[in-house]
């Protein structure tokens, strides 16, 4: 059950719940339900016993790592920086685990940042070995990067692309407004019915509708098939 509340992020008080305890009965009358405060003895236990064996991994079985981190605003308005490793083992497979989800003190700026990740990289005893760390745009946690030696930025790529499709679409703002506008129109009941009954007596604009939207998906599929045509003539050409 603890393995469940942390794989899927449930909060501890899950435990607190009658309704939740009544479930649980009905499947094993025998379970003796756990209190929040033994889930999270559990936890700590369990924490404590694998954080030196991975830290005796990363010691052993890296020479170098590569981190992402990003900091987050929880709803009591804290902040917290969340740090992953990543790295390949002498197998050449791909391990990564998060190292830790840590206070920063406002205001959120790049020292602070640094000063809370570093700390966090000194426990685990990694601050050499780290080589790249991935962040979003944001100009702390560029500037906290930038300020540490020896450590290489790399940009996130998916907050990049994010921010330039926003951007791409900011021509289409006022039609995407205007769109919006004519969809929450006719969601209102009035509307609705009155579409409804415009459909029922006017058949042939309804069945015109459907045709008009086959014939799309029809062209948009022999556009995907020519792409797909393509990449193969010019994957056979460089192969």
């Amino acid at each position: 059950m603890v393995d469940w509340i942390i794989l899927d992020s449930q909060p501890l008080n899950t435990v607190n719940s009658k309704a939740f305890r009544r479930f649980i009965y009905e499947l094993d009358p025998a379970f003796t339900m756990p209190c929040q405060e033994t889930v999270k003895n559990i936890i700590y236990e369990a924490f404590n016993y694998s954080f030196p064996q991975l830290k005796e991994i990363l010691l052993t079985q890296t020479t170098s790592v590569s981190l992402t981190m990003d900091l987050w605003t929880a709803r009591n308005r804290q902040g917290y920086l969340g740090v992953t490793c990543s790295y390949i083992n002498q197998s050449f497979k791909m391990c990564e685990f998060t190292l830790d989800i840590a206070y920063v003190r406002y205001p959120h700026t790049a020292i602070h940042i640094k000063d809370t990740l570093e700390s966090i990289l000194n426990e685990w005893d990694i601050r050499e070995k780290v080589f790249t760390i991935t962040t979003d745009n944001a100009s702390n946690m560029k500037k906290c990067v930038e300020d540490m030696e020896g450590v290489n930025r790399l940009g996130c790529t998916a907050h990049t692309l994010q921010l330039i499709i926003g951007k791409g679409m900011k021509p289409a703002e006022t039609l995407i407004a205007r769109a919006k506008q004519l969809i929450d129109f006719f969601m209102r009941p009035k509307q609705s019915e009155r579409l409804e009954d415009a459909q029922k007596n006017f058949p042939a604009l309804s069945e015109q509708l459907e045709r008009e939207i086959e014939l799309l998906n029809e062209e948009e599929e022999n556009n995907q098939n020519e792409q797909e045509l393509i990449v193969k003539l010019i994957k056979i050409k460089y192969t």
